[in-house]
Parts: C-alpha cells; sequence; structure tokens
C-alpha cells in the first residue's frame, strides 16, 4: 500500500527589500517599534514596523504584500471601497473623470459605478492587470505605469474631476513624488482620495506629514486628516 501524499507546504512569502532610509522624507533615523524575529532555519524573518524620528512616518520594513485572493481580504476590500465612494459622493456628486491609481482589476472603479454612474473612470497600474480592466470594461482608459513616469505624467496633468489612491503610497518607493504627481493630475477645484492603511494595525501608519504636503501642494483638506482616509480638494489658484 502506498504512502499517503505528503501535505503540502505554503509557498514562503516574499518580503520586500529592506530601507535603510525613511521613504516619506529619506532620513536615515529609524526606530523599529516591533522587534525582527531571527529566523528559523527555512524561514524568513518577520517584518519590522519602523518609524521615522525626524517625520514620524510609520511603515513595515521589509514590505510583505498582503494576498488580495484570500475571501475575508477581498469582502474589507469591497467595503472599503464602497465607504470611500460614499465619502466622496458627498464632497464631489457629479465627476466626470476620475483616475483610480494602483487600481490593479479596477475593483475600486467598479464598486464606485454605483454611486457614480456618469463617471467615465480610469486606470492606472504597473502591471498589465489594468489591460485586462480595460478589456472587460471596468475602466475606459487604462496606464500601465507610475504616475511619475515621464511618458505618462504630462498625458495626465490637469485632467481628472478626481484622483484616488487605495494604499497606494505605502508600496511605491517615492510616496511624496507619487503625491505630487497625483496632485498634478487633478483639474483646479478637483478631488484627491488617498486611503491608506489603517493604522491602528501593525501595517504602515498614515504619515503625519500627509496634511502639510497637500496644503503645500495647493490642496485643502476637507476631512480626514488624521483617519485612515484623507479627501482633500485641489485649489482653483493652483497649478
Amino acid at each position: 500500500m502506498s504512502a499517503p501524499p505528503a501535505p503540502s507546504v505554503p509557498p514562503v512569502p516574499r518580503y520586500g527589500p529592506y530601507r535603510e532610509d525613511c521613504p516619506w522624507c529619506g532620513s536615515r533615523r529609524l526606530r523599529a517599534r516591533v522587534r525582527r524575529d531571527e529566523p528559523r532555519q527555512g524561514e524568513p524573518g518577520r517584518a519590522v514596523l519602523e518609524r521615522c524620528a525626524d517625520c514620524r512616518h510609520g511603515f513595515r520594513n521589509p514590505p510583505l504584500p498582503v494576498e488580495p485572493g484570500h475571501p475575508a481580504v477581498r469582502a474589507g476590500v469591497r467595503l472599503r471601497h464602497a465607504l470611500a465612494a460614499r465619502a466622496m459622493l458627498r464632497h464631489c456628486p457629479e465627476p466626470e473623470s476620475w483616475l483610480d491609481v494602483g487600481t490593479g482589476d479596477a475593483d475600486f472603479p467598479h464598486t464606485a459605478r454605483a454611486y457614480f454612474p456618469y463617471t467615465s473612470f480610469d486606470g492606472l497600474d504597473a502591471t498589465h492587470r489594468v489591460l485586462r480592466a480595460r478589456a472587460v470594461e471596468r475602466v475606459e482608459e487604462a496606464f500601465v505605469g507610475r504616475l511619475t513616469d515621464p511618458h505618462i505624467a504630462p498625458r495626465l496633468r490637469a485632467r481628472y474631476d478626481v484622483v484616488s489612491l487605495f494604499q497606494h503610497l505605502e508600496g511605491v518607493p517615492d510616496p511624496r513624488a507619487e503625491l505630487r504627481a497625483a496632485v498634478r493630475a487633478l483639474r483646479p477645484g478637483g478631488h484627491l482620495l488617498v486611503d491608506t492603511a489603517d493604522p491602528r494595525r501593525l501595517l504602515p501608519a498614515h504619515p503625519v506629514g500627509l496634511a502639510a504636503e497637500l496644503a503645500a501642494e495647493g490642496c485643502t483638506v476637507l476631512g480626514g486628516a488624521r483617519g485612515h482616509r484623507v479627501v482633500a480638494r485641489k485649489d482653483a489658484s493652483a497649478a
């Protein structure tokens, strides 16, 4: 009688590269809030939550991407998308054009369309998943790359009534440059929706400097300055 097959071993999580500096301000004065475990044989070490001593930005170091296919994760994401769409509805009820940054398969535009049926949604993502989203008509235009890419930024300048970034700033090498590029993609009077990871959990915390950075870029924060979702309006006089 043959032996039963060995149980499958789940794949080892893939951590990103470790950072020696703060992704928000560039300072190297990082302080660990959670002890890094010594890796056991054949197992990776645990990512540590670091906080910058200068700007107080918190982030996982190295990052460990959450698997988006887990049912609990997907249910939580759908709820979060619906709440964000309802929050924007109060500030901007009838936008003509909307760019979702880091959209992936365009799950957020798919959810938000129930609240904004006449809005034209476009998507931008670093992967080609956004092209699949366009093929199934979840977005009208698809851009592959980053907001800061030279071949993309000029095409998007002052083009949108709303730009949304869902847990996007935590995963890019230069979040400040990405935020500035998002503001530049807005028309004067347009709205920016920034959703960060929940600061109550051991995930990248909401950067303290976000509201100040938005003000420096000519935006008025309308709500959520101390929460995980921030809505801001680009001033009519801003470039």
